[in-house]
């Protein structure tokens, strides 16, 4: 089947070229000859890294020596019949059974693998103990060490809906532009949005893509998580009389929450490391007609050049492990790296250090990160209010994937004395 050989190479560009899931979908359907449906190759694809543990591990019992290119056709066959059936279940049996024949795969080896396609038939070894880190990681397409971590960090039950969760599809949630429309006006024009667990938040539940709505090309809504319109809502900016800043190496949507939520009575300055990044929020805020913004380019250490005083409000956004995209990115463990948290934990506390020396007497610090990992969150500030006395914790939220919120989230708001 044409479908699941290029399946198999845009996984193997993945895999081996380390190239970005949509990067690698969009040179795979250019170089097919042949008329395919981008939809069907997208899903499929999609399905077996969002599986890739266990379609992999459950293939590598039979075929242990089946060469990488061949093995990722056949793992996207099986994630076809086990979970997405986007092709016909049978036709996939037959195409993966002459496949493998053509490997010089023995009959009995071939049909031990797919009978697991069947219903009710269990991919894990029977021989990996069930409840085992091995077992959770192996089922909820997650690593070992991350499930180590989560259970020490979070305890068991905790740690089994924050995987089951991340199985799930992440909710399509928007803000609305209120400086444009109203919450009330938008659900009476485009009925594809349903109301949002807060005020001016809204769901999009339409198949076609969001940024193709005329919602969201007239900029009547941008994607925000819930989670983060929640912090937003819990303080009040009426008395800055100042200025306010806003700190990111990650790229977010709160450069236009905050005009925004503020009505745009308030001038925010924020500083970003790259200049691409720049130019792109320049071109979004003057499309929203947002003229209250200002955008620099600095690393957090270099602020000093650009912002000569104190802000009564600086928000940090540091790059972290964004453990809070593994639903969105089916590709995010293929090219995670673990060793790769010490150097973000480091460059987090950089990045809140510098920012903190431009907080004013009695002003908001805010640090914030899409993530799951104590280290980045939690024990990051304790550690930093432990060498910086000047400052008081105020509030600490913790939002979770599985809750209302639909987002995990770490925020730590602090004020500096006076």
């Amino acid at each position: 089947m044409t479908e699941l050989l290029l399946v198999g190479q845009i996984l193997q560009r993945i895999i081996e070229k380390k190239l970005s899931f949509s990067d690698a979908l969009k040179q795979g359907i250019q170089a097919e000859s042949q008329s395919v449906s981008q939809g069907l190759i997208r899903s499929i694809t999609s399905c077996e890294l969002h599986h890739h543990r266990i379609l992999e591990h459950a293939v590598l019992r039979f075929f242990p020596s089946l060469p990488l290119a061949d093995r990722l056709v056949v793992q996207a066959g099986l994630g076809n019949n086990v979970f997405v059936r986007r092709l016909p279940q049978d036709q996939v049996q037959n195409f993966l059974t002459q496949f493998l024949m053509s490997k010089d795969i023995s009959a009995d080896a071939i049909h031990s693998l797919l009978k697991l396609a069947q219903p009710g038939q269990a991919l894990i070894d029977p021989n990996i103990q069930v409840n085992s880190v091995t077992y959770f990681g192996i089922k909820y397409n997650t690593p070992d060490w991350l499930v180590s971590m989560w259970m020490k960090h979070y305890g068991s039950d905790q740690t089994l809906k924050i995987l089951a969760t991340n199985n799930r599809p992440v909710l399509m949630a928007c803000r609305v532009n209120t400086l444009k429309t109203t919450t009330e006006a938008l659900l009476r024009k485009h009925p594809q949005f349903v109301e949002g667990p807060m005020d001016d938040t809204v769901i999009y539940q339409a198949k076609e893509p969001l940024k193709s709505h005329p919602a969201y090309t007239q900029n009547l809504v941008f994607q925000q998580r819930l989670a983060v319109t929640d912090v937003m809502n819990t303080f009040s900016f009426e008395n800055v009389k100042g200025e306010m800043l806003l700190v990111e190496t990650r790229p977010q949507a709160l450069y236009l929450e905050l005009p925004i939520y503020t009505q745009q009575q308030i001038k925010i300055n924020v500083i970003t490391n790259s200049i691409e990044r720049k130019l792109a929020m320049q071109k979004t805020l003057s499309t929203f007609k947002i003229q209250t913004v200002k955008i620099i380019e600095s690393e957090p250490k270099g602020i000093i050049t650009h912002i000569p005083f104190k802000q009564d409000v600086v928000m940090v956004i540091p790059q972290c492990s964004k453990f809070d995209l593994i639903r969105s990115l089916p590709d995010f463990f293929i090219h995670f790296q673990q060793e790769h948290l010490d150097t973000l934990i480091a460059s987090e506390k950089e990045a809140l250090l510098s920012s903190s020396e431009f907080v004013a007497d009695g002003g908001l610090l805010f640090y914030s990160v899409n993530t799951l990992n104590l280290k980045e969150g939690q024990y990051l500030i304790e550690d930093f209010l432990s060498q910086q006395p000047g400052y008081k914790l105020i509030q600490e939220f913790h939002y979770f994937p599985y809750d209302r919120f639909n987002t995990a989230l770490y925020v730590a708001a602090m004020r500096k004395q006076k």
